[in-house]
């Protein structure tokens, strides 16, 4: 387990923060729990008590779950709808086609592939994953190189356009991040980031405290994200705040913004809005777990021997703070290639595939792909055994 630090504000570098919610996982990939605070004297929002970004960066090569392995490294058809709105928000900000652009984090190339083939031909990538960049040689003829945040300062190329999508959220050392892609940019060229949305995370529907993730360490609204670029010199050029269907009926909140250099002042206002954001968040979660905590208490009084498909943040949140480990769970299932074959909580992790003789039920332990597991259950894998949704059947049947 990596040892867990105390940071200063990613956003303004204070030290005086609230705590509104202590993140708790059994055996996390990154950490065993962390504070969910606010920043004292911006208002930003943030997770403290994180591993090191010498660590976070071994685990994002080493561990990467954005490779696409269990689909060849095919993006989804929901990744590729998001990848065209995006490039549906960059282009107008583009005077030419021979514009050379770096998509940090880009993971498989799949947003490099559409600008690719909207005309831009001088595109690449920046990844910490050895595999995403293979996946985008193989799959989209797109020139990745494996790095990670810090290599980029050895760095001579120049760009007339960087991404960072659901890259900022990921990364403890924000500001030096961002001073390092910065630093790549041509006179006048800009930055476009993208993360979640902390002002709208009530509004859409998932499962409990999913955005408090084993990963997500940073909670950004319109306010914040503005003057974390304030800090490094970079001035809003335009900001969105729009709503992706992340999977079929899961929808997700995203802020993304178009950032430029600039040496004229720039205001750095504080965020009155984030605190406010996290506790409507919160009180959505507390509310969405009422209904799992009664699941578990069925699983757990019935000793009905289960399979659990999904070993990720939520399996983890809900072993370390319910009773669902008292439950009959005899494996767990999932096809993330770098824990199956591993062990959670004493039991084995099994791929798909090698259940396929057992007759247990399946519950399902995941908010974002109820219906993509269950899909692939019955076709993909040919699986006959009773299924069910540890977020309960409403949730289940309405997506």
């Amino acid at each position: 387990m990596s040892e867990v630090i105390s940071r200063p504000c990613p956003v303004c570098g204070g030290f005086n923060r609230r705590q509104l919610y202590h993140q708790r996982f059994i055996e996390g990939p990154l950490c065993d729990s962390y504070d969910v605070v606010v920043c004292s004297v911006c208002g930003s929002g943030f997770a403290d008590h994180i591993p090191s970004q010498i660590e976070m960066d071994r685990y994002y090569a080493e561990m990467s779950k954005y490779s696409y392995d269990n689909a060849g490294g095919v993006e989804s058809e929901w990744d590729a709808k998001r990848f065209e709105a995006t490039a549906d928000q960059i282009l107008p900000y583009l005077s030419s086609p021979r514009a050379n652009i770096l998509d940090i984090g880009c993971a498989t190339g799949g947003l490099l592939s559409i600008l690719k083939r909207r005309g831009y031909e001088k595109v690449s990538g920046v990844d910490p994953s050895p595999s995403c960049a293979d996946a985008a040689k193989r799959i989209h003829g797109i020139q990745v190189k494996t790095a990670s945040m810090s290599n980029l300062s050895d760095w001579d190329a120049r760009f007339d356009l960087i991404l960072m999508l659901g890259v900022l959220e990921h990364i403890g050392e924000v500001k030096k991040a961002l001073h390092l892609a910065s630093n790549l940019l041509k006179r006048g060229a800009r930055i476009y980031c993208a993360v979640p949305d902390v002002e709208r995370l009530a509004d859409c529907e998932n499962a409990p405290y999913q955005q408090f993730s084993v990963e997500h360490v940073n909670f950004f609204s319109r306010h914040s994200l503005a003057r974390v670029m304030a800090e490094v010199g970079l001035a809003e050029v335009r900001s969105w705040q729009w709503t992706v269907e992340w999977r079929e009926g899961i929808f997700e909140p995203i802020l993304s913004g178009l950032f430029e250099a600039t040496l004229e002042p720039i205001p750095k206002l504080d965020d009155k809005w984030t605190e406010g954001a996290l506790e409507r968040y919160l009180n959505f979660s507390r509310r969405g777990d009422e209904k799992i905590y009664s699941v578990i208490e069925r699983l757990r009084i019935s000793r009905e021997p289960i399979l659990v498909w999904g070993a990720g943040t939520l399996t983890r949140r809900l072993l370390a703070t319910t009773r669902f480990g008292d439950a009959n769970i005899v494996a767990f299932v999932d096809t993330n290639p770098h824990i199956e074959g591993g062990w959670l909580a004493g039991r084995r992790i099994f791929h798909p595939k090698g259940i396929s003789e057992r007759k247990e039920k399946i519950v399902i332990c995941s908010g974002s792909f109820v219906r993509e597991i269950e899909e692939a259950a019955r076709k993909q894998y040919g699986l006959a055994n009773p299924i069910c949704s540890i977020l309960g059947e409403d949730f289940k049947h309405k997506i």
